[in-house]
């Protein structure tokens, strides 16, 4: 065994050599990514077999790898999303670096490929769940704020600038500070994200439509993870 094999076959992440278009080594994990019995059935297939034809843009692979390839072979080794096609004909959405090695006097390209199609997945998931719940708050007749962890806002439906008499724009840059209460007996919003738990008041507030009394129901938004991710707060106008 070479020493580049020793290295190659002990690396975790799934890596083929190529040399004039052609596959001339790759280790198991790659050969189990892209659905092959071993790392001997990768060898000597044409580069072109391992993506469709043609890239989510419309491009053809084979033009648009060549053009990365190139530019590795310049001195720019590259980092880029690709997809690519398993034996069975099946893409999945993957995350390609390329690099120049010299194996026995002969430059080869080395490509590393991370399977991305969960991640990708799982962050459509978010997007679609964050578009979600934006649209029930917007669309929610109670005023509603969302602050980030630094609570600073951000986002606020349309009955929350109703009721404050605010602008929207004049909301970009304002953060918790700006909403405690007249009378500095309440309890902070922030508590709501220290401690971890609902906090239910009653606060006096200083808003453009004037001096209001309002019950301020903030709430703590948890993640996936059990982590807190945002804090919401709901206003109740009870001026008399």
């Amino acid at each position: 065994m070479t020493w580049h094999q020793a290295v190659l076959y002990a690396l975790p992440d799934a890596v083929l050599l190529f040399g004039d278009g052609r596959c001339i080594d790759g280790n198991v994990a790659a050969a189990r990514l892209f659905g092959l019995a071993g790392r001997e059935e990768v060898v000597g297939r044409d580069i072109s077999w391992f993506s469709p034809q043609k890239q989510p843009d419309g491009r053809g692979s084979g033009e648009a790898i060549s053009a990365r390839i190139q530019d590795a072979v310049r001195g720019r080794p590259g980092r880029f999303a690709w997809k690519c096609r398993r034996a069975g004909g099946t893409t999945f959405d993957a995350e390609i670096a390329l690099v120049t090695v010299r194996i026995d006097d002969a430059v080869v390209i080395a490509v590393r490929i991370r399977d991305t199609s969960r991640e990708n997945l799982l962050l459509a998931e978010a997007r679609a769940a964050e578009w979600r719940a934006e649209m029930v708050i917007q669309g929610n007749p109670m005023p509603i704020v969302i602050w980030d962890l630094d609570m600073t806002i951000r986002a606020v439906n349309k009955a929350f600038l109703q009721m404050t008499g605010y602008e929207r724009r004049a909301l970009e840059s304002m953060s918790v500070q700006d909403f405690e209460s007249l009378d500095r007996t309440a309890w902070k919003i922030t508590d709501a994200l220290l401690k971890g738990q609902t906090v239910l008041e009653e606060v006096t507030l200083d808003l453009p439509v004037g001096t209001r009394t309002l019950i301020r129901y903030s709430t703590p938004l948890v993640g996936g993870d059990g982590n807190v991710i945002d804090v919401m707060t709901v206003y109740r106008d009870i001026t008399l």
